[in-house]
C-alpha cells in the first residue's frame, strides 16, 4: 500500500482546542471525495502533547492509503480541481501549511500483520508511539532505507559498537515502516516514519520511558542526523 501522510502545525492564532476540534473534520473530508479517487482507508492523530515531549514539531497527522500509484495520481490530480482545492483549504484554515510537510511512502508493516487486520476492520481509537527521522549525512536515500529496514527492532546506543533488542514490553502490538517514495527532484522532508501500536496508556508510557533511557534524547549517528518520537491518539476516519 502507498500511504500519504500529512504532518500538521496549527496555524499561531489557531489555538490546541480549536486544532484538535478542526483538524479530524478537515481530515475526514477526503472520505467524501468521489469514489474514484477516494484514499482506501483514511485516520487521523492527534498529538498527545504530555507524552510527546519538547520536540512536538507537530499537533496533527492525516493518514490516506492507495491501492497503488495510479489511484494516488488520480486523487492528486482531483485535488487540483475547484472541489479538491475546497478540500485543502479546509486544512488550511487551521494548519499553517509551510510548516506542515507531506509525505508520500511505501507502507511496509514489519510485525503484526494480524493484528491491523483486526485494527482496520474493527475501527475506533488507537495510541501509537512515532518516530520520524532525517538520514544520516553520506547515506543515499536508497541506502538509508535498506539500513533502516534492517534496523527493525533494534537501536544503537550512542557510543555503543552493538545494538541493542528493544524488549518485547516495548514492543507494542505492530509495527510498521513507511519508507518515502523515490522522487525525480527534491527531497521529502523526512526520511522514515515509523509506527508502532498500543492498546493501552500504560504500555505506550513503557515504550516512551524504554527509548528515553536508552537513547538519551540522541540520534542514531550511524543511521540519522535528526529524530524525535511522536505519541498520538488515532481515529479510523474511513476502514
Amino acid at each position: 500500500m502507498i500511504k500519504r501522510i500529512r504532518f500538521a502545525t496549527p496555524k499561531k492564532e489557531v489555538s490546541a482546542q480549536a486544532f484538535s476540534a478542526a483538524w479530524p473534520q478537515a481530515v475526514a473530508a477526503a472520505a467524501q471525495v468521489p469514489p474514484d479517487v477516494r484514499p482506501s482507508r483514511i485516520a487521523v492523530c492527534l498529538t498527545l502533547p504530555d507524552l510527546s515531549g519538547l520536540d512536538r514539531r507537530h499537533d496533527g497527522i492525516g493518514i490516506e492509503w492507495f491501492a497503488d500509484a495510479g489511484h494516488l495520481q488520480r486523487f492528486t490530480e482531483w485535488l487540483g480541481t475547484s472541489d479538491g482545492q475546497r478540500l485543502q483549504r479546509q486544512a488550511d484554515r487551521v494548519a499553517d501549511r509551510d510548516a506542515s510537510p507531506v509525505i508520500v511512502a511505501d507502507e511496509s508493516v514489519l510485525r503484526g500483520a494480524g493484528w491491523l487486520e483486526r485494527r482496520w476492520r474493527g475501527g475506533g481509537t488507537k495510541l501509537k508511539h512515532m518516530a520520524v527521522a532525517v538520514r544520516a549525512s553520506g547515506l543515499t536515500p536508497a541506502e538509508f532505507s535498506r539500513a533502516w529496514r534492517s534496523r527493525a527492532g533494534q537501536i544503537r546506543r550512542p557510543g555503543a559498537a552493538e545494538v541493542t533488542v528493544i524488549p518485547n514490553d516495548a514492543r507494542g502490538h505492530a509495527y510498521v515502516q513507511n519508507h518515502p517514495c523515490p522522487r525525480t527532484d527534491g527531497e521529502w522532508a523526512y526520511d522514515a516514519v515509523n509506527e508502532v501500536y498500543f492498546d493501552d496508556l500504560a504500555s505506550l508510557r513503557t515504550r516512551i520511558t524504554w527509548f528515553r533511557e536508552n537513547l538519551s534524547g540522541q540520534a542514531e549517528a550511524d543511521l540519522v542526523r535528526q529524530s524525535w518520537f511522536i505519541a498520538a491518539q488515532e481515529e479510523v476516519v474511513l476502514a
